[in-house]
């Protein structure tokens, strides 16, 4: 392609050079002023021409400046975009344009990415340029392209200045509350904010002092009885872990399964539980239940670079790791957008071993068909909650949930 290229300019070079022999012949022969001042009028041209050949686009340099770090899918990108030079050539016109990534597009409404410079000898050109409703995910800028050419037409020239840059779109959330079941000690599951704490309400037996025990603490009567400082045992209550699996199978509903994950890991953090998370796709992505601002982050930057990843083994894939944990002693989350009997099957078998709740999420507006009515029913008639979940009252939804 470049070995093409080049010898179009050549041959468009020796075509320059032919017509300005052509002109200055036709000037010695044919004699007069008509003829001279044609050659003359024409010879800036073919020499701007020339010159605009051989000048080095790439002298140029180019930086980006984005209006922020981080975003959320519908919020509006402001960029400005800087072209610098340190040789003022004159240029006719210079038309710059950011290669917008393939999963930002504009609209009508939006500041074009593209702009008409009349440049001179100015060294520098500034645009600006907006993009409305980013869409989720994870978007890599890398080129500007600038284009210009001479007033006859024969030479266009265009370069691509490498000027990367990558942010993330997170998937919007809508705000919603977040409700602990009732605390289980010892062997139950709880759902406190520490992983384990003591609840002074409830002795479960005595112990001798240790340096550090609170003296509200000491068993007074014991203390009396075996004459030395004797402390009082009690519950612990542990956390009541979540875990929320969220299957990657590609529908219709994909991106609204993103915010209503995006919104409920957003709750359940926040009410200070710690929280796991699991892609469902040809593998399984794991992370580790934690509490937390950071886990939260981590979880959203998952959600932001997932993808529709379809799988006939990926709930087998969670049904071994299940077999081989002996269950979970959390709670677990399934969020589905397609729901089929597999699935209904698998959650049925390990419905004793752990606590598990599903949620199915449609678009706006889409109801769910006969057969996926049956299912939700069958699924609730053996204990295991599942709910469905409309993209339109996904705010009235997530006001309800509940940790059972």
């Amino acid at each position: 392609m470049e070995m093409l290229r080049n010898l179009k300019l050549i041959w468009k070079l020796i075509l320059l050079l032919l017509l300005t022999a052509l002109a200055f012949c036709y000037a010695m022969f044919q004699g007069g002023f008509v003829s001279w001042f044609l050659f003359f009028s024409f010879l800036p041209f073919a020499v701007y021409s020339i010159l605009l050949a051989i000048y080095p686009l790439q002298t140029f340099e180019a930086s980006r400046e984005i209006s922020q770090d981080q975003f959320s899918a519908g919020d509006v990108l402001k960029a400005r975009v800087t072209l610098q030079r340190s040789f003022p050539f004159p240029f006719i016109y210079l038309i710059a344009e950011e290669c917008l990534p393939p999963g930002l597009k504009q609209t009508q409404d939006d500041i074009p990415a593209r702009k008409w410079f009349y440049l001179g000898l100015s060294r520098k050109a500034v645009f600006s340029y907006t993009v409305q409703s980013m869409k989720r995910g994870e978007h890599e800028f890398s080129q500007i392209r600038i284009k210009t050419g001479d007033l006859l037409g024969l030479f266009e020239k265009e370069a691509r200045i490498e000027t990367k840059e990558t942010i993330i779109v997170y998937p919007s959330t809508f705000s919603m509350s977040y409700k602990h079941s009732r605390p289980q000690y010892e062997q139950g599951a709880s759902a406190v904010t520490q992983r384990y704490m003591k609840d002074t309400s409830m002795a479960s037996g005595i112990r001798d002092y240790q340096p550090g025990d609170r003296m509200a603490w000491i068993d007074w009567k014991a203390t009396a009885k075996r004459d030395s400082f004797m402390t009082k045992e009690f519950e612990q209550t542990r956390t009541h872990d979540a875990v929320i699996i969220m299957d990657q199978q590609d529908s219709e509903a994909f991106e609204a399964m993103i915010t209503f994950t995006a919104s409920l890991s957003k709750a359940i953090i926040k009410e200070g539980s710690p929280l796991g998370f699991i892609l469902l796709g040809s593998t399984l992505d794991t992370t580790a239940a934690l509490p937390g601002g950071r886990q939260l982050q981590t979880i959203f930057s998952k959600l932001a670079r997932v993808k529709p990843e379809p799988s006939q083994s990926a709930f087998s894939l969670w049904e071994e790791r299940m077999a081989s944990r002996g269950g979970y002693s959390s709670s677990n989350l399934f969020i589905v957008s397609v729901l089929s009997l597999e699935l209904v099957r698998k959650l049925e078998y390990r419905a004793g071993y752990s606590e598990l709740k599903l949620y199915f999420v449609r678009k706006d507006r889409d109801r769910p068909t006969q057969e996926e009515e049956v299912l939700l029913d069958r699924l609730n008639k053996r204990g295991i909650v599942s709910e469905f979940v409309s993209e339109g009252s996904f705010t009235r939804t997530l006001k309800e949930v509940k940790i059972l």
